[in-house]
């Protein structure tokens, strides 16, 4: 079974005290990838505190989530972990640490998504001056909706493993209807969406806005706000790529449509955009 180049390559790592951290992140190099960009992203949109509280308040849901889930099939179903396939790497009570901090990162791609097409934009599409949407309900329920579109794409693929090189880290018993992942899964990732993006957006409102908590080093510039959609369509095109390799047609024809369909919208809403002058 397929463990990871950083397994492989280097198992001098797992040996000492930082071996998990390195290990991790050379067999994970596409998470890390994904995390820096959100990073940078979300701190030049919301400034590094807020950054920081949404990437420790997303991940703390995410993993517990996919404890409960892994012990008693809620929200997403019951499924099980592979130890083997991530050994050496950093795990916090049978969950693979970098499975649960991609939540934050896909939650703050489809927040800054649904934020440009819902909020108004101006000319050279600008991101919104402020680090709370004006309309926060539709913001946060398209977000969520996007963030569950974005794992319908994602979880097939995942559940594949063992054909690329992710390896195979996890399965489900009673396996499940769409490519074998069951659509409970897909519900679950729902709520946990809502929970994460309007736990933070009460966040925002009730205590980080209340006490002006400073927004240092965010920065407004031309075509900021296209930066999340791409960003989005980033991690849904790493997966529809997985996917053309391990000749996975049937998926990458429903996930193309999905992107497709989330595309169209950022095109019109971009049309909308270039037509409104500065």
């Amino acid at each position: 079974m397929d463990r990871g180049l950083g397994t492989t390559l280097c198992p001098e790592l797992v040996e000492g005290g930082y071996g998990p951290f390195l290990t991790t992140f050379l067999n994970r190099p596409y998470v890390v990838l994904f995390l820096v960009t959100f990073l940078v992203l979300a701190l030049l949109h919301l400034g590094i505190l807020r950054t920081l509280i949404w990437l420790v308040w997303g991940y703390a849901i995410a993993f517990l989530s996919e404890y409960a889930s892994i012990h008693n099939g809620f929200p997403y179903g019951l499924y099980h972990y592979i130890p083997e396939s991530f050994a050496g790497e950093l795990v916090l009570a049978g969950v693979p640490v970098w499975d649960s901090i991609s939540y934050p990162f896909i939650a703050y791609a489809s927040y800054a998504t649904a934020w440009f097409l819902i909020e108004p934009h101006f000319g050279k599409f600008k991101m919104d001056p402020h680090v709370s949407p004006s309309r926060p309900l539709p913001v946060v329920g398209l977000a969520a909706i996007l963030m569950m579109l974005a794992d319908v794409v994602i979880d097939p693929t995942a559940t594949m493993g063992e054909k690329w090189f992710l390896g195979k880290v996890h399965y489900y018993p009673d396996g499940g209807i769409y490519f074998g992942v069951p659509l409970s899964n897909f519900a679950g990732w729902l709520l946990v969406a809502f929970v994460i993006l309007a736990g933070w957006q009460i966040l925002e409102k009730s205590l980080l806005a209340r006490f002006r908590l400073p927004v240092w080093p965010a920065r407004r510039f031309p075509f900021q706000g296209l930066l999340g959609p791409l960003f989005y369509f980033g991690i849904l095109g790493f997966m529809l790529a997985v996917q053309l390799a391990i000749g996975a047609h049937f998926l990458l024809a429903a996930s193309f449509a999905i992107t497709l369909c989330t595309a169209l919208l950022v095109i019109k809403k971009s049309l909308i955009n270039l037509s409104i002058r500065k």
